[in-house]
């Protein structure tokens, strides 16, 4: 196997083309049974996407950070950003919607832990998680105002990085069809029973 060819982004998220010539695997090395590597792939993205959505708590957790450190020491009109109702409620929403997506990552990942099936929970999880940070990111990069979209600047770098993750294991419209889907097949069993 080779590294083909590295495959640019706008954050630094390593991506690549891989080449593999000649590969062969032995079958003891095999992963499931033959026909099989899609279920487990697909197995394997609810571990992702659990993972992906821990990371964009982490990234909208520096964001409310960031957040608070520039409205509490922004001066505008005699005080401080932070003053400002708007700026408080901005505060409590960016709050709320981390705390929210934190509670069904949480979630996703204590299921895993107990063995349980988590496709729908890892799907919610990773939607409401980078969709919220994208919010709480956004707002951030509003109250640091000009400087907030300045090269390298933590909440510049932060807006670049969560674009990626939104992305990542399945787009908020593939986890909004696996919700769904979900959501279906467990209504159509509960009426079979």
């Amino acid at each position: 196997m080779e590294v083909a060819e590295r495959i640019r982004v706008i954050a630094p998220h390593p991506l690549a083309r891989l080449k593999f010539v000649d590969c062969r695997v032995p079958a003891s090395q095999r992963l499931g049974a033959v026909g099989e590597g899609f279920k487990i792939a697909m197995r394997t993205l609810d571990v992702f996407r659990t993972s992906v959505a821990a990371a964009a708590l982490g990234f909208a957790r520096r964001a409310l950070d960031e957040g608070l450190a520039r409205a509490t020491s922004r001066r505008m009109f005699g005080g401080v950003l932070a003053d400002f109702q708007l700026t408080q409620a901005k505060l409590a929403q960016m709050a709320t919607t981390l705390e929210s997506a934190a509670l069904l990552t949480y979630r996703a990942a204590w299921q895993r832990d107990q063995g349980r099936p988590v496709t729908r929970e890892a799907a919610m999880a990773k939607m409401t998680a980078t969709e919220g940070a994208q919010q709480v990111i956004d707002a951030a990069v509003q109250m640091w105002g000009g400087l907030g979209v300045v090269s390298e600047q933590p909440v510049e770098r932060l807006y670049r990085e969560i674009r990626a993750l939104r992305i990542y294991e399945g787009a908020t419209e593939v986890q909004q069809l696996i919700i769904a889907r979900e959501l279906l097949r467990g209504f159509a069993l509960s009426q079979r029973a």
